[in-house]
């Protein structure tokens, strides 16, 4: 699994048509620079997909959040070394932290 698809999102219906069509930030609706995968939804008894993005910022807040929330609760990380899931958070916080801020034109 990839890091950005073990990030949880808000649902669809709770975001701006920007962000639900991954033209936003999923979060802050900034411009998005990181893929969080396809997502499972239901609309009206249908299930149905969407592909939320999100900024680095966003991606490094969240993937640091679940990151403390993973390590508490996974076994392995508590007792060994870091499990795959967790080097992936770590990877994405730091990568994301990283990258120059994308700067819209006429901004």
């Amino acid at each position: 699994m990839r890091a950005p698809e073990l990030l949880p999102v808000p649902r669809p219906d709770q975001v701006h048509p920007e962000q639900t069509a991954g033209r936003a930030c999923v979060w802050c609706g900034s411009e998005p620079t990181v893929d969080l995968g396809t997502r499972l939804t239901t609309r009206l008894g249908t299930i149905d997909t969407w592909a939320p993005r999100a900024c680095d910022g966003c991606a490094a807040r969240e993937a640091d959040r679940v990151l403390t929330i993973h390590v508490t609760n996974c076994y392995r990380c508590r007792c060994r070394d870091r499990c795959p899931d967790a080097r992936a958070l770590r990877e994405l916080a730091a990568n994301s932290r990283s990258r120059p801020a994308v700067r819209r034109p006429g901004r």
